[in-house]
């Protein structure tokens, strides 16, 4: 169950890079508040990647607390 362990260990960090990452590219949004509909399109993006790292990073814990609980 180590390898399990490890795969959601590696998910979950990924998933909290691409939240830092997610913070890096709301405070540039915010900085180019006035960009109009780039900004929209800009914060579409975000959205994206938001969702998708917080569910990596939620499978990624779901992975440790399953090898965890099974060994």
């Amino acid at each position: 169950m180590k390898y399990l362990i490890y795969a959601g260990i590696v998910l979950a960090v990924l998933g909290l890079i691409g939240l830092g990452i997610c913070i890096k590219m709301a405070g540039g949004i915010k900085r180019d508040a006035n960009a109009g509909e780039n900004t929209k399109d800009r914060l579409q993006t975000l959205i994206a990647l938001n969702t998708a790292s917080l569910g990596t990073a939620f499978i990624g814990l779901g992975l440790v607390t399953v090898g965890v609980l099974m060994s």
